[in-house]
């Protein structure tokens, strides 16, 4: 199996997987149709699919053009699409519609009257007629160059605002991708431009340069494209395994003050809602709980573990379990607090990946911890929660 062919399939596996989301927005659509023009304009490389448009349609270098021309119609789609994430706001909408709309028909009426070498559309050919090739990979390779070095512009400076790895990786290759395709112009300039000055043609090397710099960056941006998605799925998994460890944390505590759990029902798919859902409920939790012990519990549960030889960097989790026991322990059973200081929640004046990671180690402590057991033990009441039946629990929601 060729090379081309090996690019054209794995293109095509993009394509046909974004199609989907041509319908979600501008942005989706323009992507979805940058992948597609890629795909067809790389089938047409295949050696064999070339032959056959040749033998039945009986036009002579028929797929160069049409791939020069799905080649434009690409950057143009790709150039909108980056636009679209970057500059929601536009950039030059009516410039670039005036470009694309310049450049195809200039393009046909350039290559039809071109007296094309045998060697096929990138050749300049000779005669009278000799200017029009020149003016056709002009015109090609004018709006390809410019469309490519604005769009890797566009693409660099936007990876620095992503807030995943994934999603930087993914700007980065695209903007790779187009970084090449910006070479692949110059190059095809500086080649053009030596042969009409000088007379010199080297179209082995030529030929090489131009199909390894299409190839790579073809595949740059379709690995660029499918990194964000990626790293949809990997927030997805993270969210998922983040919710499975709150769940205990959140039983224990919802199960003293069942009042703060949201009666709408969400469906099992929406984990990053049921974790944010979830996370909620505990802070609301933790503080109707505070409102059952004060403050000098808190600090005797830090100073508790302290002497238990908790370490450094888990006391602080430790003794918010240690004191959110106790109050889980009190309020079914107890009467609020007046005229005390209550304790500080840890989880305030976070932002949410910190605030996660603080509420899975209160968790595990609070479920694991021997020493939040004991203090817990140490400072019970003299009635305990009764239990409560876990259908009462997430059946509403989380």
């Amino acid at each position: 199996m060729s090379t081309p062919t090996i690019v054209a399939c794995a293109l095509w596996l993009v394509a046909l997987w974004r199609l989907p989301s041509i319908r979600h927005s501008h942005k989706q659509r323009s992507l979805a149709l940058t992948l597609a023009a890629l795909a067809a304009a790389m089938t047409l490389e295949v050696p064999e699919i070339k032959a056959a448009i040749n033998d039945h349609v009986g036009i002579t270098g028929l797929p160069p053009l049409l791939k020069h021309l799905l080649g434009v119609s690409s950057a143009a789609f790709l150039l909108d699409f980056v636009i679209a994430v970057v500059r929601p706001q536009g950039l030059a909408h009516r410039t670039r519609i005036a470009a694309i709309g310049t450049t195809l028909p200039l393009m046909l009426a350039f290559y039809a009257m071109a007296n094309w070498m045998p060697e096929g559309a990138v050749r300049v050919g000779e005669g009278k007629r000799a200017i029009y090739p020149v003016l056709y990979m002009a015109a090609f390779t004018l709006y390809i160059g410019v469309a490519m070095i604005v769009a890797t512009w566009l693409f660099l400076a936007s990876v620095r605002h992503s807030r995943t790895l994934l999603g930087k990786a993914g700007l980065g290759f695209l903007g790779l991708g187009t970084m090449l395709g910006s070479l692949y112009a110059l190059q095809r300039i500086g080649f053009v431009t030596l042969q009409l000055t000088t007379g010199a043609e080297n179209p082995e090397l030529e030929d090489l340069l131009s199909t390894i710099l299409k190839q790579l960056a073809i595949l740059s941006i379709a690995l660029g494209v499918c990194l964000p998605p990626l790293s949809v799925a990997v927030e997805y998994v993270e969210s998922w395994n983040a919710l499975r460890r709150l769940q205990p944390l959140w039983h224990q505590l919802t199960q003293a003050t069942p009042y703060v759990v949201l009666s709408t029902s969400i469906a099992k798919r929406r984990v990053p809602f049921r974790l944010e859902r979830c996370i909620i409920e505990i802070e609301d939790a933790s503080l109707a709980l505070r409102e059952y012990v004060s403050a000098e519990l808190h600090e005797r549960a830090r100073s508790f573990a302290r002497r238990s030889g908790v370490s450094d960097t888990e006391i602080e989790a430790v003794a918010e379990a240690s004191w959110l026991s106790v109050a889980a322990r009190i309020a079914p059973i107890g009467k609020q607090l007046k005229g005390v200081t209550y304790p500080q929640l840890g989880v305030t004046g976070r932002d949410r990946p910190s605030e996660i990671a603080w509420l899975r180690a209160v968790s595990h402590a609070y479920s694991a911890s021997p020493v939040v057991a004991e203090f817990s033990s140490q400072e019970e009441p003299s009635t305990t929660v009764p239990a409560a039946s876990p259908e009462r629990l997430f059946p509403r929601g989380t």
